[in-house]
């Protein structure tokens, strides 16, 4: 075997084992993309059905000088063993709609922002009447309660939310009875009134007035 045919034979052993390399290394990158994009859409989909608790303050449509508290899951997925905490005490019940104070504020002792909520599915929540605008802004003062929600999904402990809870944003802001609430109140008006009525409890006086005699009638003709 001459020096050439040597040469050639090496040369091409050297290509077989670079293409090797270039086919390994593909693969293997290829394998790395393919758990990572694995592991992102296992981890997007997770995110998809996780839970999400907050605490927010509105107005009650049917009511609008109360402000309510709201605990809502906004999530897509169930979340359990629902705990509270605040950053100082939580006034309760404050009705009054001017911010001159009479009385000592009173604390919440109770309920479900205190002992906890068991679970709430998706869209789920729970209400509390907090108060009146006037009361509540003097209570609270200029710096807003600070609650952070903390719950579960599944046993694992999800990352907790903190939401501020203030009225001061309700300041000048529009309150007005839906039309639907406000027909349904009159309605309701109506229907007592007819009650009333068809029950005797208003009487109808019928005056009767007798007519003359004939003959007089006839005589002033």
């Amino acid at each position: 075997m001459d020096q050439s045919t040597i040469q050639s034979i090496v040369e091409f052993s050297k290509t077989i084992n670079l293409s090797a390399w270039i086919t390994a290394g593909a693969t293997l990158l290829l394998a790395v993309l393919t758990f990572v994009y694995v592991r992102l859409t296992g981890k997007i989909l997770s995110t998809q059905s996780d839970p999400c608790v907050i605490i927010s303050v509105i107005h009650d449509e049917e009511r609008p000088t109360i402000l309510q508290l709201v605990v809502r899951n906004i999530g897509s997925g169930l979340a359990h063993d629902i705990k509270f905490e605040f950053s100082r005490p939580l006034p309760v019940r404050e009705f009054g709609l001017t911010k001159d104070r009479a009385k000592e504020v009173v604390v919440m002792k109770d309920g479900p922002l205190i002992n906890g909520i068991p679970a709430l599915g998706p869209g789920e929540c729970r209400k509390i009447d907090w108060g009146q605008y006037g009361s509540l802004s003097a209570a609270l003062g200029d710096e807003p309660v600070i609650a952070t929600c903390r719950f579960k999904k599944n046993g694992k402990e999800m990352e907790p939310t903190r939401c501020p809870l203030e009225v001061k944003s309700f300041e000048g802001t529009v309150a007005a009875e839906k039309p639907a609430t406000k027909m349904a109140k009159e309605l309701e008006k109506i229907s007592r009134s007819i009650q009333h009525l068809s029950s005797g409890f208003h009487k109808l006086k019928v005056e009767v007035v007798s007519l003359p005699p004939e003959k007089d009638v006839e005589d002033e003709a």
